[in-house]
C-alpha cells in the first residue's frame, strides 16, 4: 500500500464528524479454522485517531474470529435509497481487546457519551464486558453526492504498538 497517500489533515475533521454521526458499523471477520466470513453490526464509538471501539461478548462469533486472526474490515455508511446518497467509509485494520485501563476508561467515556441509554440500562453489564478496538491502517472514503463512484483511499500511520498479529 505504499502508493496510497496518508490521510490528509483537511479530511480528518470531515471523517471525524461523519463517524460521530453514525451509530453502527458492520465488522467483517473470518474464521481461521473454517475460513468462513462473517459480518456483524455493532454500535461503535470512535476517537480522534479513528480507532473504533465497541463492546461485545468474547463468546460471539466475531470475537472468536478476531481472537484467532485479528485482521478485520469495517464499513460505516448512511442509510439511503438513492444512488447519490451513498456515503461512507471502509476501513481495514487490526482488532484487539482493550486491556490497558486508561484506554478502557477513555473508550467507555466515548461510548457512554455517544449512547447515553447505556448509562441507564446497561451500566453494570458494560463494566464487565470486553471492549474491542479496530486500529485502522487503511480507509476508503465514498461519497456519491460528489459524483457516482467517488472514492479516495488513504493509509493511516502505523498501527498502535500494542497491536500484534496472531
Amino acid at each position: 500500500m505504499t502508493d496510497i497517500p496518508l490521510l490528509p489533515d483537511d479530511l480528518r475533521p470531515v471523517l471525524r464528524e461523519f463517524l460521530a454521526g453514525q451509530s453502527t458499523l458492520t465488522l467483517a471477520t473470518a474464521g481461521v479454522k473454517d475460513g468462513r466470513p462473517q459480518a456483524a453490526p455493532l454500535f461503535f464509538a470512535s476517537d480522534d485517531d479513528f480507532n473504533l471501539y465497541w463492546i461485545s461478548s468474547p463468546d460471539s462469533r466475531h470475537s472468536l474470529n478476531v481472537a484467532d486472526w485479528n485482521d478485520a474490515a469495517a464499513a460505516i455508511y448512511v442509510p439511503t435509497w438513492e444512488w447519490t446518497g451513498i456515503k461512507g467509509v471502509q476501513i481495514e485494520g487490526d482488532v484487539v481487546p482493550v486491556v490497558e485501563d486508561d484506554e478502557r476508561q477513555r473508550a467507555l467515556a466515548l461510548y457512554r457519551a455517544k449512547f447515553p441509554f447505556v448509562n441507564e440500562r446497561f451500566a453494570e453489564l458494560i463494566e464487565q464486558s470486553v471492549i474491542y478496538v479496530l486500529r485502522p491502517r487503511w480507509l476508503r472514503w465514498l461519497d456519491n453526492a460528489r459524483r457516482f463512484g467517488y472514492k479516495q483511499e488513504f493509509r493511516l500511520e502505523a498501527p498502535h504498538p500494542d497491536t500484534q498479529k496472531s
